[in-house]
């Protein structure tokens, strides 16, 4: 049976069209590739071509050092094509109401009767399609009567569907650590000997812990390498620190030297507000370098005040992958790092 659950999203309604039961997931059903492949199905070949102006909107730029990639990788195909769309994680159904075709007609037969009813409004509807072929899948059908309007809409609206489509990414990418089985052992230690928690994924290992006596922790995966990095300094006014953009910075610096043996490059660094885990958080991205041999990389880090214990903790993800796209590895450690609190968990 389906359940409809209406979310918004600017003036559009997303339906949740169908359900998925994780005690039943096979891994063998699971969708293939990269978090930052979408799949654009048309309605109809003729809307193929027009599609350039929303691709390019839903593919935002974005700068790793000197190296840019695109946040979502986009492919365009035509009804004759549309199947080789299944295997995507992320697919966008182009609906022109009124069009025939395989598509339609797979479209239809997805649809609940409260689906049909939006639809046949006429004005642009989004409607969310979860997992309509494997699992791991987010899709959602834009669908609307004319073709100028849906045309604009998608325009408009690209920033919307793209941040979409990252939250079920984080969402998915956690689902499939806690699926395949989480470090829970090394999280109930961090939490007993530093009281922070977040949920590990069971590849990490634990590499570095208050080296020399440094507040500090490091979890590594390999292959390319990517780690972790939580420090922390103390404060009495941690809150205050948090706007100290300068007094933030030093704490980076000498995680880094400390941790890492590695130097931040000051004209890569950008600052920005964020939240992590609901709690207010400074964001720091920029591009550290290696004393130890010839090369860098990129980093993200947040900072967040922490009160209760008067202390302000930078939590730093790293990737060095020389030569491969870094933007879907630094996905999944921000889904990590989103898990990050400061309450205790629950048993």
């Amino acid at each position: 049976m389906r359940h409809i659950v209406p979310l918004a999203l600017m003036l559009a309604a997303i339906l949740m069209l169908a359900a998925c039961d994780l005690d039943q997931e096979k891994p063998i059903l699971m969708a293939a590739g990269s978090y930052s492949d979408v799949a654009v199905v048309v309605s109809d070949a003729s809307l193929a071509s027009s599609m350039e102006a929303f691709t390019s909107a839903l593919n935002q730029e974005y700068t790793f050092v000197l190296a840019r990639e695109n946040l979502l990788d986009t492919t365009v195909y035509t009804p004759d094509q549309w199947e080789l769309a299944k295997g995507y994680k992320n697919i966008i159904f182009v609906w022109r109401v009124g069009d025939q075709g395989p598509v339609v007609k797979m479209l239809r037969g997805k649809l609940t009767d409260a689906g049909e009813e939006y639809v046949s409004r006429g004005e642009p509807t989004v409607l969310r399609l979860d997992e309509p072929f494997l699992n791991y899948q987010h899709a959602v059908i834009v669908a609307g009567t004319d073709r100028n309007s849906l045309l604009s809409y998608l325009r408009r609206n690209a920033g919307e569907l793209r941040a979409e489509i990252e939250s079920e990414s984080a969402s998915r990418i956690m689902r499939r650590y806690r699926y395949e089985g989480l470090a829970e052992q090394l999280m109930t230690d961090l939490w007993t000997r530093h009281r922070f928690f977040f949920e590990i994924p069971g590849d990490f290992r634990l590499n570095q812990e208050t080296p020399d006596g440094y507040p500090a922790v490091e979890l590594i995966q390999a292959a390319p390498s990517r780690g972790i990095t939580i420090g922390w300094s103390q404060s009495s006014d941690p809150d205050m620190l948090l706007g100290q953009h300068m007094l933030l910075l030093e704490l980076r610096k000498e995680l880094g030297l400390k941790m890492h043996h590695e130097d931040l490059v000051a004209s890569s660094l950008v600052w920005s507000e964020d939240t992590l885990n609901d709690m207010p958080a400074v964001r720091l991205e920029g591009a550290w370098t290696s004393r130890r041999f010839d090369g860098g990389g990129p980093f993200w880090c947040w900072f967040v005040a922490d009160p209760e214990r008067q202390r302000v903790i930078c939590i730093d993800a790293l990737v060095y992958a020389p030569g491969l796209d870094k933007m879907d590895y630094f996905r999944r450690l921000q889904a990590v790092i989103q898990t990050f609190s400061l309450q205790q968990p629950q048993s």
